[in-house]
C-alpha cells in the first residue's frame, strides 16, 4: 500500500507541475482536476467512518451512527448560521489538526502530539491560503474581511513551519529528516499553485489517500474474498450520498449566488461533513497507533 501512496504523490506533483508549465491560468484544468480528485479520493476517504471502530455494523448500530453523524452536522450548521466567524475559525483549526495528523499515522509521539498536528497543519493551510491570497480573501469576504492579513503570510508560514519542525525533531530526531524535507518542498509547491488546485492536490494525495490506505489495512480481514472490490463497495453508499447531496445544494443555489459565494458554500458543505469525520477518524487513528 505504500507504493499506492507514493504513486499518488507523484501523480499529484505531476498535476501541479503540468499546471505551472502548460496550463497556468486555465480554470477549466483546475476544475477538472478538482472534481476528479474529489470524487475518486477526497469524498470516498471519509465514506467508511461507520466501519472504522466497528467493522461488523448491524442495522441498529448503523442507525445510531447516522443519527450521531447528523447531530454533529446540524449543530455545526447552527454555528455557521449564527456565528459564521467562529465556525470558520473552528473549521481552520479542525482542518489543521486533521491534516497534520495524517502525516504521522504510524508514528508514536513522546510529547505535544496535538500541538504538532496543529502547527504542521497550519503550515500546510497557510501555504495554500496565502499562496493565492487574493482568491482566499474574495471567498471569505462574505464572512469576514481578511484583506489586512495579506502582509502576514510570510510570518505565519515561517512561524508554523519552524514550530512544527522543532516539535517533530523533539519527538523523532534525525529519523524525521526525510519527512521534514518532504514537508518543506510540499509547502513551496503548494504556495505557487492556485488555491483550489493546491488544496485538492494536497487533500487528495497527501491526506485522503494515506488515510484511505490505512482504512483498507484495518478492514482487510473483514473484506474477504475480494478485498479491493468489497472495500470499494462499502465506500460507495456514503460517497454517493455525499456527492448527490452537495451537488443538489450547489445546483439549487447556482443561479442565486456568485462564483465566489458558491465556492464558499461548497467549503461550508465540506466542513459540515468533515466535523464528524474528523472526530471518528481521530478515534480510529488513536486505536490503530496502539496496535503498531
Amino acid at each position: 500500500m505504500k507504493g499506492i501512496e507514493t504513486a499518488g504523490k507523484i501523480l499529484g506533483t505531476g498535476i501541479g507541475i503540468a499546471y505551472l508549465l502548460l496550463f497556468e491560468g486555465n480554470e477549466m484544468y483546475q476544475w477538472i482536476c478538482f472534481g476528479a480528485i474529489l470524487i475518486t479520493i477526497g469524498i470516498p476517504h471519509g465514506a467508511i467512518d461507520h466501519l472504522l471502530l466497528n467493522p461488523v455494523m448491524d442495522k441498529k448500530n448503523l442507525v445510531r451512527f447516522i443519527l450521531k453523524y447528523l447531530a454533529i452536522i446540524i449543530a455545526y450548521l447552527a454555528v455557521w448560521l449564527f456565528l459564521p466567524t467562529v465556525a470558520l475559525l473552528a473549521f481552520i483549526l479542525m482542518s489543521a489538526y486533521h491534516f497534520g495528523q495524517s502525516h504521522f499515522i504510524k508514528m508514536r509521539f513522546k510529547k505535544l502530539e496535538g500541538l504538532t498536528f496543529i502547527t504542521l497543519g497550519s503550515f500546510i493551510l497557510s501555504s495554500i491560503l496565502w499562496g493565492d491570497f487574493a482568491y482566499t480573501a474574495s471567498i471569505l469576504s462574505k464572512i469576514i474581511d481578511v484583506s489586512h492579513l495579506a502582509t502576514y503570510g510570510t510570518a505565519v508560514i515561517l512561524i508554523s513551519f519552524s514550530l512544527s519542525t522543532i516539535l517533530i525533531l523533539l519527538n523523532f530526531g534525525t529519523k524525521s529528516i526525510w519527512l521534514l524535507m518532504e514537508i518543506s518542498l510540499l509547502g513551496i509547491f503548494l504556495y505557487h499553485l492556485p488555491l483550489l488546485l493546491g488544496f485538492i492536490i494536497y487533500f487528495g494525495f497527501w491526506h485522503s489517500l494515506p488515510s484511505m490506505t490505512e482504512e483498507f489495512k484495518a478492514l482487510k480481514d473483514f473484506l474477504q474474498p475480494q478485498k479491493i472490490r468489497n472495500f470499494i463497495t462499502k465506500l460507495l453508499p456514503f460517497t454517493l450520498t455525499s456527492l448527490v447531496g452537495i451537488s443538489f445544494i450547489l445546483l439549487f443555489f447556482y443561479n442565486m449566488l456568485e462564483a465566489d459565494q458558491l465556492t464558499l458554500l461548497f467549503f461550508v458543505l465540506v466542513s459540515l461533513i468533515s466535523a464528524p469525520h474528523i472526530w471518528y477518524m481521530n478515534l480510529f487513528l488513536d486505536k490503530r497507533k496502539n496496535q503498531y
